[in-house]
């Protein structure tokens, strides 16, 4: 799954600058929260307006695509795919369950393996939402902005991200439909290093996805440190600050045993922090999944999402 080089990631972990264990297929217990809910280091606007717009750009036989946008956290336009999925003629009319999903630091809302595992959970009788992040896809050069290191998001754009994030979701629960109660975050590479940030904060998202992500780059948070951060909130852009807020809402992680981007100890570092109900999976493949069926690796990403939004089999 295409992202920047290794280097690159490297350099991007400066950006973390603060303002191991192994598991395969390991599920921690559930529990309740014991940490208060703290407000997000990143902006949110939940009561202004939307003004979305929408075009059918494609219609298959499961689902119809559209081009939508809307106001961003910055009150820019925020461009952005959504598939409906189709129902059939015997089927109830309840709202779908909704993902928002989000790609590597090279991706935009057209990338193709976006594009692919965007039908994957659409095909299954989700609506899906694909939004192009500051500085990519249709936003490219609109930002006049640094996006930091080599082109990577620094902290305030990666808050940025998050916020925008926040916009989707507002756009998510809007559609009429959605189903508010069942919405699910899957991201991928930086994706899912951002996705933790927000998904942390915002108690909308049910469940969330993690694939090939990573935190604590710089080595600099202890046990302690990043128990203190959860705790009482931090805005450090860095995920391992946040994870263990996502719980006790479940938090699949995916991680790979060749990956090329994401150090091992940066996987571990989130699978350690994160909070109870999280599940951890290690595949025997590379950060771009080579070798494996992708079809597969994301149908068992959907499979986590149906058992966590407690969906049926036979829905829709």
């Amino acid at each position: 799954m295409p992202v920047r080089t290794t280097w690159q990631f490297v350099l991007v972990a400066i950006a973390f600058w603060p303002s191991s264990h192994q598991a395969f297929g390991q599920e921690k217990p559930d529990a309740k929260p014991t940490a208060p809910k703290l407000g997000a280091p990143y902006d949110t606007a939940h009561a202004k307006p939307l003004e979305p717009k929408e075009e059918v750009v494609n219609q298959a036989n499961d689902h119809s695509q559209f081009r939508v946008e809307f106001n961003g956290i910055k009150d820019d336009r925020v461009p952005a795919y959504l598939y409906v999925p189709k129902r059939k003629p015997d089927a109830k009319e309840a709202p779908f369950p909704a993902i928002l999903l989000q790609y590597g630091t090279g991706g935009n809302k057209k990338t193709n393996y976006i594009v692919e595992t965007g039908k994957l959970f659409v095909a299954r009788g989700y609506v899906v939402l694909t939004i192009d992040s500051p500085n990519q896809g249709e936003r490219r050069n609109k930002d006049k902005k640094s996006a930091g290191v080599l082109g990577l998001a620094g902290p305030e754009q990666m808050m940025h991200y998050c916020g925008d994030y926040s916009r989707a979701v507002d756009f998510l629960a809007s559609r009429p439909e959605v189903d508010k109660e069942r919405l699910g975050y899957v991201g991928i590479s930086w994706g899912a290093i951002t996705g933790i940030t927000f998904v942390a904060y915002d108690h909308r998202i049910k469940a969330m996805g993690s694939m090939v992500g990573g935190g604590n780059f710089l080595g600099l948070w202890s046990d302690e440190a990043a128990a203190k951060a959860a705790r009482e909130g931090s805005q450090s852009s860095d995920p391992v600050c946040h994870v263990a807020r996502i719980a006790p809402r479940p938090l699949l992680f995916i991680n790979v045993t060749k990956d090329q981007l994401i150090a091992k100890p940066w996987a571990e570092s989130l699978h350690k922090y994160a909070g109870a109900g999280s599940k951890v999976v290690w595949l025997e493949t590379d950060h771009y999944f080579r070798g494996l069926d992708r079809s597969m690796v994301c149908g068992s990403v959907i499979d986590f999402m149906d058992k966590a939004l407690e969906r049926k089999k036979s829905e829709p």
